[in-house]
């Protein structure tokens, strides 16, 4: 990573590590965000929170517990916390003109949930003339529709083929 590089950690709120109803794997994912945070403050890359506002009564209500980015990712002087009604961080906000101003060029994505805010921000992000970079074991969901959560985040990974480049945590940590 470096300074022409963003560091997305998406929708990483408090409902999404409930206890009782965690997304997969919280543990293991809140580890690795922490990494990619260590790497990118390491590296001067521009770190990025996305918060999904939700509506009233929803679990991540603007303003209630489950709302709040776990603390455990503590945001930082410089960090951008970028706070979005829609799937995705761009529409409706100045996210990509901030990050153009700053001439960043390529995105780094982790966080929640795999098939909303992962995949369009994804989507969203080359759209747009970004180069993006999923860390493909750096996101989650929880299972749904019949599915477990590994086999939609396996669905994901396999829909972004053509719009992404694939990155393991442990990649960048050699880097």
């Amino acid at each position: 990573m470096n300074s022409k590089t963003a560091l997305f950690i998406i929708d990483a709120q408090m409902n999404m590590f409930d206890p009782e109803h965690p997304v997969h794997d919280a543990k293991g994912i809140l580890m690795k965000l922490q990494s990619l945070l260590t790497l990118a403050r390491a590296s001067s890359t521009q770190v990025v929170f996305i918060q999904n506002n939700g509506g009233p009564g929803e679990v991540d209500e603007p303003r209630t517990e489950g709302w709040l980015i776990h603390p455990e990712l503590m945001i930082r002087d410089g960090d951008l916390l970028i706070q979005k009604t829609q799937v995705d961080a761009f529409t409706e906000t100045d996210l990509a003109a901030r990050l153009r101003r700053q001439g960043i060029q390529k995105l780094v994505i982790a966080g929640m949930q795999s098939e909303y805010c992962i995949a369009g921000n994804c989507r969203k992000a080359r759209e747009l003339g970004f180069d993006v970079v999923l860390v493909t074991d750096a996101h989650t969901t929880y299972a749904s529709q019949g599915k477990e959560a590994f086999e939609i985040i396996d669905a994901v990974n396999d829909s972004l083929r053509d719009v992404v480049t694939f990155w393991h945590v442990q990649d960048l940590l050699n880097v």
